[in-house]
Order: structure tokens, then C-alpha cells, then sequence
């Protein structure tokens, strides 16, 4: 009885996942048609991403803390976008600092200020930092890439949700922050990704003329890459939910949570694809 209860909750969360994506996914697609578009997309998902993990950490502090530190971090992506584009690390530090000096006029509690700096930094450069690095791989490398370093995400969770679902994931991977996650999840979303870029890149290049020039070698480690760098973005953010004891960081997406908990990878795959093209290709 438990497992079959267990196999009805599996297909419900996926019939959920599926619904999501197939209404998130269009708007977030058209938005890598510009670059503008793409500042503006950054933007919104930092917005977002960064109001649910404030409203989990700090909202007890109050909500004008909230709202301000949502600002400030909001604005990250769009001065580095528009303006900034050669002094990231200039523009990283004054908002730091900003958000620091905001901290230190609203909280007035010894014991929580520890809190409320560390769910800042947090934001800023987990959330805003990190997925910002979506605009310089658009501008150096072109949409065709950039829209890649999404949907492997995409891909990866997908097939090892699959893989670890049909397999029973009975060896777990890292049960204590991620008691889902699974070896046979993550060789399998591995395997699936490796397909999925050699689909995409066949795909971009016969409509879209991207000129896409992967070999093989390259997309085998760039699919070990992406399983490693996805799976450690998801275990940090599913460790700062253990902390606090909440399933998800929010529910604007059924069957995902909150924007947080679908991107908690991808947060950590795009600058590392970055760092990957910088260097090898």
C-alpha cells in the first residue's frame, strides 16, 4: 500500500512538473530573443528568487527589511547589464556594502544580525551574482549558448528524476540534505544530458545557423560537469531548507516550489559554463 501510495505521489508531482514547465517555459524562452530581454528575465528571477529566501530567513525581522534588500539585490543585474558590463566586481562590492549599511540601520537585535547578513550575502551572490552570469555567456557567446546553459538544467533534472523514479534510487547519494537524491539519478541525468546536447546542438545548427562546434570529448565532460555542479546546487539550497525546516522556499511553481527551488541548480551551472567556455572553447 505504501508503495503504490508512493508511485501515485510520484506521477501526481510529475503531471505538476509537467504542467509548469509547459506554461513557464515559452515566456522564459522568448526572452532570449535580446539581450535587454534577458537583463529583464535575470532581473525578475533574482526579484523573485530572492524575496522567497528572505520571506523564509528574515520575514520575522520585518517586511521593510525585506523589501529593501529585494531592491538592492534586484539591482545587480540590471546597472551590470546596462552599465557595468566591465566592472562587475566594482558594482558586486557597493551592493554588498549598501546592503550591509541597510542591515546595520534596521536590525537592532545582537542576536539576529548574524541572520540577516548572512541571508544578504546569500542572495546577492548565490541568487543575483551567480545567475547573472547568464548576460556576459549571452554576450560573448551568443543566444544559441546561452539558451543551452538553461535547458541543461532542464535536461539533467528531468532525466535523473526519471532515472531515479524508475529505478527505485535505491543508493542514496546524499540522504542527509537530500534523502531523494540518488546514484542511479545522477549517472542517469548524466547520460540523458550527454544526448540532450548532441540533440541541441545538431538542432541549433540546421534552423538557427549557431555554429555550434562541440566535440565529443567536450560535451562527455560537460555533461559529468553539469551533473556534479546541478546536484551540489541543489544539496545547498536543500540545506538551508533542512535548516529552517521548510519543503520548498515557495509555491509559485506546482509540483517545483518556489523559483528558487527550480533554478537551485542552474544557479550554480551557469557560472561554472562560463568559466568552462572561457577556458576551453
Amino acid at each position: 500500500m505504501g508503495k503504490d501510495n508512493n508511485q501515485q505521489s510520484s506521477k501526481k508531482e510529475f503531471v505538476q512538473r509537467l504542467i509548469s514547465a509547459l506554461i513557464v517555459a515559452p515566456f522564459v524562452l522568448l526572452c532570449f530573443v535580446s539581450y535587454s530581454s534577458l537583463v529583464g528575465l535575470v532581473a525578475t528571477i533574482v526579484m523573485i528568487g530572492a524575496s522567497e529566501l528572505f520571506f523564509t530567513v528574515i520575514k520575522k525581522h520585518g517586511m521593510s527589511l525585506v523589501v529593501m534588500y529585494t531592491a538592492v539585490v534586484t539591482l545587480y543585474p540590471v546597472l551590470y547589464g546596462v552599465a557595468f558590463r566591465d566592472n562587475p566586481m566594482e558594482l558586486l562590492a557597493t551592493l554588498y556594502i549598501t546592503g550591509n549599511v541597510v542591515t546595520l540601520s534596521k536590525v537592532k537585535d545582537k542576536e539576529a544580525i548574524t541572520e540577516a547578513h548572512f541571508a544578504y550575502a546569500t542572495a546577492l551572490i548565490y541568487v543575483s551574482f551567480l545567475l547573472s552570469f547568464f548576460l556576459p555567456i549571452y554576450d560573448l557567446y551568443g543566444a544559441a549558448i546561452a539558451l543551452l546553459t538553461l535547458t541543461l538544467s532542464w535536461a539533467y533534472d528531468s532525466f535523473a528524476y526519471a532515472f531515479g523514479v524508475s529505478t527505485g534510487g535505491k543508493h542514496k547519494l546524499h540522504s542527509y540534505y537530500s534523502p531523494n537524491k540518488s546514484w542511479e539519478g545522477l549517472f542517469g541525468g548524466i547520460f540523458g544530458t550527454f544526448l540532450y546536447i548532441l540533440l541541441y546542438q545538431n538542432l541549433a545548427n540546421l534552423f538557427f545557423n549557431a555554429n555550434m562546434k562541440f566535440s565529443l570529448p567536450f560535451t562527455i565532460f560537460l555533461s559529468i560537469v553539469t551533473g556534479i555542479f546541478d546536484t551540489f546546487g541543489d544539496l545547498f539550497e536543500s540545506s538551508i531548507k533542512r535548516h529552517y525546516g521548510v519543503k520548498h522556499l515557495g509555491n509559485l511553481m506546482p509540483g517545483h516550489g518556489g523559483i528558487l527551488d527550480r533554478i537551485d541548480g542552474l544557479l550554480f551551472i551557469t557560472p561554472i559554463m562560463y568559466i568552462i567556455l572561457q577556458i576551453f572553447y
